[in-house]
């Protein structure tokens, strides 16, 4: 869970939860009823997951006041274990309910995809484990994964990220499909962007076809340091031409003049040579 320098100051009035959402960068958190952290089945195994958990929870339900809990350590852990628990919550009956409200206001923001019309987004974790990315955007619409827009501390100018791990991987989808009148119809597919240049659609298999030819031929010409007209072997490439025209059941007349005129002198003088002979 990041968590910076600006949103550590001490001696908030208000309860920690309310504080705690109200931070700059959780505008995607809800506030997790205090009955449902009180309870402590919904709780089960995140004993081991922060030090000091029973100072933390006590700090979450202001059990204790912020002036008696002035470390930044602690409050790090409470921040963490409440994204937990928060993880837990938006996949009750009763968090989904408090994200819904926030889906509808858009909260969470928009789409970034222009063809989406600013299609609202719900928050997800790409990892259920802590520490492994940031939350993400997902687009109901496009089927898309998106980063959020940046937030930036005013103090320290660093973008800081909520762990994924406080939405998880399941809530955007359950959410879904227990509203599922909010689930937008699929983009089609025309409106796909077609790249065009002066009006003209540019064809991608002509292009990265034209690519890859002069690059074989660059990589030819490196490889073998002679002129692409000329055989390995050092054969006469104009028999090889007039030689694949007949098989291919042409005449000679469709092959160049200069080569048929060789040819032909070439076939003169070995006739010459064996009358001689």
């Amino acid at each position: 869970m990041a968590f910076n320098e600006d949103s550590s100051v001490s001696g908030h009035d208000e309860p920690w939860i309310q504080w705690f959402c109200g931070l700059k960068g959780h505008e995607m958190f809800c506030e997790v009823e205090r009955s449902y952290i009180e309870d402590g089945f919904n709780l089960y195994g995140l004993r081991t997951c922060v030090s000091n958990f029973s100072d933390c929870l006590d700090l979450i339900l202001d059990r204790i006041g912020p002036d008696d809990s002035d470390d930044s350590h602690l409050t790090q852990s409470a921040c963490t274990l409440y994204s937990l628990i928060h993880a837990r919550y938006v996949i009750t009956a009763h968090g989904l309910d408090a994200m819904y409200s926030k889906y509808v206001a858009k909260d969470f923001g928009t789409c970034p995809l222009v063809p989406c019309g600013g299609q609202p987004v719900l928050p997800v974790g790409l990892k259920d484990d802590l520490g492994v990315d940031t939350v993400k955007i997902y687009c109901p619409k496009c089927s898309q994964v998106y980063h959020p827009p940046p937030i930036r501390s005013s103090r320290t100018g660093n973008t800081s990220g909520v762990d994924g791990a406080a939405f998880g991987t399941t809530f955007p989808h359950l959410f879904l499909m227990t509203f599922n009148n909010l689930s937008p119809d699929p983009l089609p597919v025309q409106t796909t962007y077609v790249p065009r240049v002066f009006g003209f659609r540019v064809h991608k298999t002509e292009s990265t076809s034209s690519t890859a030819r002069g690059a074989d031929a660059k990589s030819a010409k490196s490889s073998n340091g002679d002129s692409p007209a000329q055989k390995v072997d050092g054969s006469d490439p104009s028999d090889s031409l007039v030689r694949a025209n007949k098989r291919k059941g042409r005449d000679e007349g469709s092959a160049p003049a200069f080569l048929l005129e060789s040819t032909k002198r070439r076939r003169k003088n070995n006739a010459n040579s064996s009358n001689n002979d």
